[in-house]
């Protein structure tokens, strides 16, 4: 019995029409379905994981702490702007620019909530591409911010704690220090460097609230110009830094840049990668896509499992025709491989119906998920109403809070993992059959003949 007639003899059990009431074969094709209803939610949380892990990265590295950066223990503003023009200089740098970041406090009327106050060259928004593509403005105009020197642009979550839109002024109370040669009771004696701490208040009128989508940075940054910034030198909690930027922050090369800009900029800086100031969250991200994808991969398992007790029942309703085949000269190989080609076959159907499913969820996850919030929220309010006879102290339900996720989650298929999630169903489902293979060649004709009709 060649492949060929195996092959024949598989397509004769998964297509014979005098079985179309089997038991075994229903059972066959309950096991395609469940290995492709496993398979739509590991491909969109692959999916999905995938562009938003992306999506946060992108945004921590261009947003937050740029692809390098070089820290300075200096609190001179001008040792900043002329570390920035050498960086640039520098093979393998796209560009660079100073940057001063401060806790602060900030009030509009009885309201306030605690930011990070960030000093930035006023045209950051209008000229560096990350800035451009990242921020969306919410309200307001950003290109007043380079025109205003008291502008300020704030992110979508202070507006929403503080109350306040583009055109209003708020309040951002920090703290300076400033150093004196002198103690306070002028002995000689006891002359030494002290420090002395006052708070600053300025005011700040929001020319724009824009939003990066992701709201943990949204909540925190408060932006002014890096003039206005100066000011704020010599606050003893301030981080003064040159931001840098590459073609590729997850270029092999970039620690060998980063050794080359500490050589550079010298002993006043200490340079770290992107990697390592977010190492923590970052590492986060990939051991709970790694969880999901396992706990998903154990249902796709259970689900291969089905196949060998569906073959299992079609050995024992095919046994007659083993029989036959194998009094006719088939051999034990030839039949085992038939089974293995019939396990082989529900891995294929359950491919092409989980895999294009799935992606169809991924690519329009954001409308599934806005259309499931309405629907829970619709009637979670019912619920409320008749629980409590009040609707208006009802609390919307979000199934992937904004706090904590991306605004808009981006899709990113990939095309990779898809290819292993293929290969791995496929090989799931020879394994699962292996057994019932090796059951229905090792079938003896003669016992089979003499108990059936």
């Amino acid at each position: 019995m060649n492949l060929k007639s195996a092959f024949l003899f598989s397509r004769r059990i998964l297509f014979s029409k005098s079985s179309g009431t089997s038991v075994a074969k229903k059972s066959l094709a309950g096991a395609v379905l469940c290995i492709g209803i496993s398979l739509v939610p590991l491909v969109a949380i692959i999916t999905v994981s995938n562009g938003m892990i992306d999506g946060i990265t992108e945004r921590l590295i261009s947003l937050s702490s740029s692809h390098l950066e070089a820290t300075c223990f200096s609190k001179n503003a001008q040792v900043l702007e002329e570390a920035s023009l050498v960086a640039k200089n520098i093979p393998g740098v796209t560009t660079a620019y100073p940057m001063i970041s401060s806790p602060a406090m900030a009030m509009a009327g009885k309201n306030r909530c605690g930011v990070t106050l960030r000093a930035l060259p006023k045209n950051i928004f209008e000229e560096d591409s990350s800035y451009k593509k990242l921020f969306s403005t919410e309200d307001g105009n950003i290109s007043d911010f380079a025109a205003d020197e008291k502008g300020a642009l704030i992110g979508k979550g202070i507006s929403e704690r503080l109350g306040v839109k583009a055109g209003d002024t708020i309040r951002v109370v920090n703290v300076i220090s400033n150093q004196s040669e002198k103690n306070k009771t002028g002995d000689a004696e006891f002359s030494r460097n002290s420090i002395s701490v006052r708070p600053s208040i300025s005011s700040y009128k929001i020319c724009a609230v824009i939003s990066c989508g992701y709201q943990e940075l949204d909540s925190l940054w408060l932006f002014v110009g890096f003039d206005e910034g100066k000011k704020i030198m010599g606050a003893a909690q301030s981080v003064n830094a040159v931001m840098i930027e590459t073609a590729d922050a997850f270029s092999p090369e970039l620690s060998s840049l980063q050794k080359k800009v500490q050589g550079i900029l010298g002993g006043a800086f200490r340079v770290y990668r992107w990697d390592q100031l977010n190492r923590a969250q970052y590492e986060n991200f990939s051991s709970t896509k790694i969880l999901l994808v396992f706990i998903q991969l154990l249902i796709v398992l259970v689900a291969c499992v089905n196949i060998s007790s569906a073959l299992i029942m079609l050995v024992l309703e095919r046994r007659r025709e083993i029989a036959i085949l194998k009094s006719l000269g088939a051999s034990e190989s030839g039949v085992s491989t038939s089974f293995l080609l019939v396990g082989f076959s529900c891995g294929v159907a359950g491919l092409l119906f989980g895999i294009p499913l799935g992606l169809f969820l991924s690519v329009n996850i954001n409308s599934v998920v806005h259309f499931s919030e309405k629907v829970i929220n619709f009637g979670a309010q019912g619920l409320y109403f008749l629980a409590k006879g009040d609707i208006m102290n009802f609390r919307e339900i979000h199934l992937l809070d904004e706090a904590y996720y991306l605004k808009e989650i981006p899709v990113e298929i990939p095309f990779g993992e898809l290819f292993f999630i293929g290969f791995l169903t496929l090989g799931l489902s020879l394994l699962a059959a292996l057994l019932p293979a090796r059951r229905a060649g090792k079938q003896r004709p003669l016992e089979i003949l003499r108990t059936t009709r």
